[in-house]
């Protein structure tokens, strides 16, 4: 299905190098299972993307379904505080298909227009001016190119499939049985 190899393949590396930040800079991250933090609004997907999420869900339980149309009523979900995906135990239940976007949270990331950012739970005791001293050469992602990546190949996703681009994730919930 065009697109979707190529998605996978980034998604592939993209963890891969996470892995290897997440090495490089892991005595300044708190990042764990039920750190929700980043959880705590709304997201959008590309269509892509979306796609990944929706066959994943399809696979689920009816329980599973059900949770996550009670989830879509809530009134945090409701209201973008939070992720529709994200559990009463503050763990994602799409982890294994979660957007780009979500994947790329927590350790020090390079932004554009921002510079090097990352969560304030992470570097916490250290000044924003000697996190980029201390961390690795080569432990730092380019989400500008990540997301460049990402939107060529969900152009190509979205001119063979059709349909819109990029889509709040709380449509996978209202769009299923």
């Amino acid at each position: 299905m065009p697109g979707t190899a190529e998605y996978d393949a980034l998604v592939a590396k993209l963890d891969a190098f996470s892995q290897r930040v997440e090495h490089a800079q892991r005595e300044w991250l708190t990042c764990r299972r039920g750190c929700d933090q980043c959880c705590r609004q709304s997201r959008s997907a590309f269509a892509v993307e979306l796609e990944q999420i929706r066959k994943y869900v399809a696979e689920q339980s009816t329980e599973f379904r059900t949770d996550l149309k009670r989830r879509l009523n809530s009134q945090d979900v409701q209201a973008g505080e939070r992720c529709i995906f994200l559990n009463e135990e503050g763990s994602c239940d799409v982890y294994p298909v979660r957007p780009i976007i979500c994947r790329t949270h927590g350790p020090a990331v390079q932004m554009a227009e921002q510079g090097l950012v990352w969560c304030e739970l992470n570097f916490a005791e250290l000044n924003p001016q000697d996190v980029a001293d201390l961390v690795p050469d080569g432990s730092v992602l380019d989400v500008n190119l990540v997301n460049q990546m990402l939107a060529l190949i969900n152009q190509q996703y979205v001119h063979e499939h059709g349909g819109q681009p990029y889509a709040p994730l709380t449509t996978l919930v209202s769009e299923s049985d």
